[in-house]
This record gives structure tokens, C-alpha cells and sequence, in this order.
């Protein structure tokens, strides 16, 4: 049964937040504040010993001399001052504290005994802390923000994180897709709230549609799973997990303080609880982009649609390498499919090879995908492109109110390029950058997704089929 975590939630919306680290020097602390000010944050809180003003906000020396109670702390500081902070939160009633400071149990036995107890502090005192060594919370719908340029909108996705840097790069990218974010939340060492809290938060958050992972290493795994197999039920959870190899290991280790365990063991526990794998951080906004609306396929027989014959025969490797089929269309669906492609240089057998020119008629293109998947014998759709064009997306959407099936778009451009850039300007009339987001959007709530590679779309499909089967199941 899982628990509502009204403790992450304070911490997730408060109403006053002081920050340390700032400085007219700049730095990262400054960072903090401006991605805050950015995000209009109502109530900000520098401290600094000496100075009264940092970036345009009045500054105070300390918790003490504010004149108003304070929800959270930031800190960012050299860690050897930490334990006087959390004392002073303490007495100032904080209820919780981003510690962004590094310098703790990743460095050695040293940084473990002071991460010990500045955590023992907080605790005794009734504060919970994220981190160390961590970026924090991202959270557009009570405005908080631990980097500039973070989007304002908020959207359906929380996303979990054992790197900092990540958590920045994962939205801004993400953003560029058409995918905005219910929450970021960075936890570093986890040395009080994890990865386990934050998960049975999200699953109880009305907010988080969606919940993404990426992972180094685990404290608890059974409680990890546990939750997961609940939470799956309900939400898809996709987990980027890393430390696959001695190095990776190794970085870990020395990075959060993480120890990443067995693959072998690690796939067992996805496979039980309903978790999706992927590989990087492209697939990860791939399979948001994915489950935005899903449709949930029958089976595992993929129809492989493309213009260029060699991706066609790369998709068909893909699909299978994913565990996917490759069926014989139906012999209507086949002379439906001849009487409107080139005679010469195309086939009608799965992949179906619709001959290079036919980049260059996209109403040909979306007739065939219409035909193919009516098909009965086919589940779901792979489709290769050569760019992503606006008729085109306009054309698949209203094919698939008719087929209501899975299907993936791979572009050999990325979609936020523009053709000027590689001279198809005059045979091309593509997406516009600027439109590209909207666009995408529609796809997504229409079960459409967008891949970079045939590698990552089978893979898509294939956890597609993954949670089908599971829901099934459970």
C-alpha cells in the first residue's frame, strides 16, 4: 500500500526559501538564486556573512536575523561549514534542506562520518535533506528552479536523478521535443531522502503521469521493487541505469557514492516490478515522448515502412534483435500497396521498401501507412523517414484516428534541424524549429512517437509490448 509523502511534499512546495552560497563574486550558488528569480519565486532569502545585497535581493547574515519562517534552505557552501547550518535550520524550524555541497561520503571515510552527522542533526530536529551533492528540486508549479532557462511550463513527467548535470540537460532537451516536466528531482548521496522515497512519492502524486529514473545504485533494492511492481500498475517507470561495466562501477562509486551491483540481478528486479530499460539519455525523452498516450499493442508484429531500401533492411535487424516479428502483409494490403508506389526499385513483402523517390510524395508515403496498418496481420508500425514534414504530420494523425496502433517515426534528420542547414531547402518543406514542439506534441497525445534510429524505436516498441504484457498480467 503505498503511503502519501505529505513530508516531500512541504519540501516540494514551499513558500520561503534562503539560500547560501551566493555571492557578488558569482559562482553556482548564484546559479540557484537566478533560476529561482527566473521561475518568479516569491520569497528569496540570500545569506551572506558581509555582504547586504546579491543580485538585486536583499542579503541577511544568517538564518537568525530573518524575520519570517523559513520553508527550505539551499546550501551551497564548503562542506566544513554544513553541521553550523543544519543547527541553525534547526532552530529556525526549516523543514527542509537541499544540500548541493559536495565533499561527503563520495570522497571517502572522512566526508562519511560528516555526512553522518550533519544527517543525525537533521533528523533529531525533524528536517529532511536531498543530497548531498546534488542540484536539487525543479518543480514549475511552485516555482522552484536550480538552474536558469528552466521552462516555466509544467507537464506530466517526474524525473528522479543521481547526477546533477543530468537533471538540467534531461529538461532542456526534453523541451525542445515538446515535453515539459511535473517535477526534476536531483538526490545525489541520498544520504536521507532517496531514490525509494521520491518513487513512492511520485506514484502518489496526482501531478506525475510518467516517472524516469536514472540510476547508479540502490540502498534498499527489495523496497525498490516492492514499490515499483505497485506503482507500475498505474504509471510507467523508465529507468536509465548505469555501472554496467568495472569503469562505470568505478565512476560511480567515486561520483554519488553508489554501488551499482549486478546487471544480472538488476534486469531480474525490472523484469518482476514492470520497469522499462533504455540505454541514454535520448531514449529516456524518447520513451516520454512514448507514453505520453500510448497505445497499448496486441501483439509483437511490426510493419517496417521506408523510402531508402538500406534503412529498411536495418529496421527489419532491429525489430527482431528486439523481439519483434516481421509478418507477410495480406494479399489485399499488397495490391492495395502496388497500385500506388513505383513499379521499379520498391517492394511490397515486410520491410516494405517504398523506393527512394518516394521521400519526395509524402501523399503516397501516408496512403501506404494507412493501408498497412489496417492490415490485420500487423500490430504495430515502424516507419522511416527521411525528414519530418508538416503535411506528412498532419497526414499521420488522421490516419491514425483510423488504425489506432502504435507507431514509430524514425527521421534521419533530427526534427529541430532545418534543411537550409544541409542545402534540401528547395525539394523539402519541413517542420520549422520553432514549430517543431507543437507539433510533436500533437503526435504524442495521438500514440505517434519519434525516434533518432531504428535501434531506439524497435527498442520503444518493444517495451511498448513489455507494459502491455505486464498490465495484462497484473
Amino acid at each position: 500500500m503505498l503511503k502519501k509523502r505529505n513530508d516531500i511534499e512541504a519540501i516540494l512546495h514551499p513558500e520561503t526559501v534562503a539560500i547560501y552560497g551566493a555571492s557578488p563574486k558569482g559562482g553556482l550558488g548564484n546559479l540557484l538564486v537566478q533560476g529561482l528569480i527566473e521561475l518568479e519565486f516569491p520569497k528569496i532569502y540570500p545569506i551572506h556573512p558581509r555582504e547586504s545585497e546579491i543580485v538585486g535581493l536583499k542579503a541577511y547574515p544568517n538564518l537568525k536575523s530573518i524575520n519570517n519562517q523559513i520553508d527550505l534552505i539551499i546550501v551551497a557552501v564548503n562542506p566544513k561549514n554544513v553541521k553550523q547550518i543544519i543547527e541553525d535550520a534547526v532552530e529556525k524550524g526549516v523543514k527542509g534542506v537541499v544540500l548541493f555541497t559536495a565533499g561527503f561520503r563520495e570522497v571517502g571515510e572522512e566526508g562519511k562520518q560528516l555526512e553522518d552527522e550533519v544527517v543525525s542533526i537533521a533528523k533529531k530536529g525533524g528536517i529532511r535533506i536531498i543530497g548531498p551533492n546534488c542540484m536539487g528540486i525543479y518543480c514549475p508549479e511552485s516555482k522552484l528552479s536550480f538552474f536558469p532557462a528552466m521552462p516555466k511550463e509544467k507537464g506530466n513527467i517526474t524525473f528522479i536523478s543521481q547526477s546533477g548535470s543530468l537533471s538540467t540537460l534531461i529538461c532542456l532537451n526534453a523541451m525542445l521535443r515538446g515535453l515539459n516536466f511535473s517535477k526534476i528531482i536531483s538526490v545525489g548521496n541520498c544520504a536521507d531522502l532517496g531514490v525509494n522515497d521520491f518513487l513512492e512519492y511520485s506514484g502518489t502524486d496526482e501531478d506525475t503521469k510518467i516517472i524516469g529514473f536514472y540510476l547508479e545504485g540502490l540502498k534498499n533494492g527489495r523496497k525498490f521493487v516492492e514499490l515499483a511492481k505497485e506503482i507500475s500498475k498505474i504509471k510507467p517507470i523508465i529507468v536509465w541505469k548505469v555501472g554496467k561495466t568495472k569503469a562505470g562501477m568505478k565512476a560511480a562509486t567515486s561520483h554519488t557514492g553508489s554501488l551499482c551491483g549486478d546487471f544480472t540481478v538488476w534486469d531480474n528486479m525490472f523484469e518482476q516490478a514492470g520497469i522499462l530499460k533504455v540505454d541514454n539519455l535520448d531514449q529516456l525523452i524518447e520513451h516520454f515522448g512514448l507514453f505520453q498516450n500510448p497505445i497499448l499493442p496486441k501483439g509483437n508484429k511490426v510493419a517496417v515502412i521506408s523510402g531508402p531500401g538500406g534503412p529498411a533492411v536495418s529496421c527489419a535487424d532491429a525489430c527482431e534483435l528486439n523481439g519483434l516479428v516481421l509478418p507477410e502483409l495480406t494479399d489485399i494490403t499488397k495490391q492495395k500497396i502496388q497500385k500506388i508506389i513505383p513499379e521499379f526499385g520498391t517492394s511490397v513483402k515486410n520491410p516494405i521498401d517504398l523506393g527512394l523517390q518516394v521521400s519526395f510524395l509524402p501523399n503516397i508515403e501516408n496512403s501506404v501507412i494507412e493501408h498497412v496498418g489496417q492490415d490485420e496481420n500487423i500490430d504495430m508500425l515502424m516507419v522511416y523517414l527521411s525528414i519530418l514534414k508538416k503535411d506528412q504530420v498532419k497526414g499521420v494523425i488522421k490516419i491514425q484516428d483510423k488504425i489506432k496502433k502504435p507507431i514509430a517515426l524514425i527521421t534521419a534528420f533530427d526534427v529541430n534541424i532545418s534543411t537550409k542547414q544541409v542545402g534540401f531547402q528547395n525539394y523539402f518543406i519541413p517542420l520549422k524549429p520553432k514549430r517543431v514542439p507543437k507539433y510533436l506534441r500533437m503526435m504524442f497525445e495521438k500514440g505517434i512517437s519519434i525516434h533518432a534510429n531504428e535501434q531506439y524505436a524497435a527498442r520503444a516498441l518493444a517495451n511498448l509490448l513489455k507494459y502491455s504484457k505486464f498490465l495484462k498480467k497484473n
